[in-house]
């Protein structure tokens, strides 16, 4: 084993969430899978080696943990943090910053916890 392939997250409604990570993510949507996406199960975006599925789950609870799903890469912390506090984000915690690596957790619109890193 050398990889991660993909990471799951729950979602409640799979559109919506799709539009979400679009819209404030900034995730390239393909148009063929988003064309079917009423008759999927889950809606992936690729990014880079490991890719991103989202998985629709029918009367989902988000989880409780502090732990977030993931983390997310940006080559400009500062931003993302400002524009995400624009567009209302739950934004989870401030930016912590260490010598070589910064990050802050958010939570989706499915209220699933994530975080956003440099480094």
């Amino acid at each position: 084993m050398s990889k991660i392939n993909t990471v799951f997250i729950p979602v409640a409604d799979l559109k919506e969430s799709v539009d979400w990570y679009g819209d404030v993510l900034g995730l390239t949507i393909d148009p063929e899978q988003y064309h079917s996406i009423n008759t999927l199960p889950v809606y992936t975006f690729a990014m880079g080696e490991t890719s991103l599925t989202l998985e629709k789950e029918d009367g989902f609870t988000p989880s409780p943990s502090t732990v977030p799903i993931c983390n997310i890469h940006t080559e400009d912390i500062e931003k993302v943090y400002d524009d995400f506090s624009k567009e209302g984000v739950q934004i989870q915690s401030n930016i912590i910053t260490f010598p070589e690596f910064s990050y802050f957790n958010f939570r989706d619109l499915n209220g699933n916890l994530l975080m956003m890193c440099t480094g």
